[in-house]
């Protein structure tokens, strides 16, 4: 017999919910370092693709170019980062975490893994495997998914 279907039972809202709640934590983490998440996740995708493109960070960061250039130009004013020419693009910029920059990424990793295990307290390291697997197919079903409205036409 199917469960009757409730806020507090519906995946679709769990998933929103978790997310949420996770994204605020990171968030209350970030500021107690005086960085917005924005910020955050721009260190994180110039650690992980050194060298990035502002047009690749953008798109990485899902903002605008203006956006992304006012969020690497306090990282680099703050010595995070350096922007330099492209040497195949004149007109292009592409960024590099400087070593306090690379030093802040680390810690700030540290401090997510510390959040996400208190996140994950009480599941099992199978239960997590399950998990990730069931996220990745709810994930692959969207991805692959028509408008309904096609369908049922």
């Amino acid at each position: 017999m199917q469960q009757e279907l409730t806020r507090e039972n519906s995946v679709s809202f769990l998933l929103h919910e978790v997310a949420r709640l996770m994204k605020r934590r990171f968030e209350e983490e970030a500021s107690l370092h005086g960085f917005t998440m924005p910020q955050w996740r721009a260190l994180a995708e110039i650690f992980r693709a050194e060298g990035i493109a502002q047009v690749s960070l953008a798109a990485a960061l899902d903002v605008d170019q203006m956006t992304v250039s006012g969020i690497v130009g306090r990282l680099e004013k703050r010595g995070l980062i350096e922007r330099f020419p492209d040497p195949n693009d004149s007109r292009a910029k592409l960024a590099k975490l400087t070593p306090a920059g690379r030093e802040l990424v680390l810690n700030a990793k540290n401090v997510g893994r510390a959040l996400y295990e208190n996140a994950l307290e009480g599941i099992s390291q199978p239960e997590r495997d399950t998990m990730v697997a069931q996220l990745k197919l709810i994930r692959d079903n969207l991805n692959s998914m028509t408008t309904l409205q096609k369908e049922s036409a």
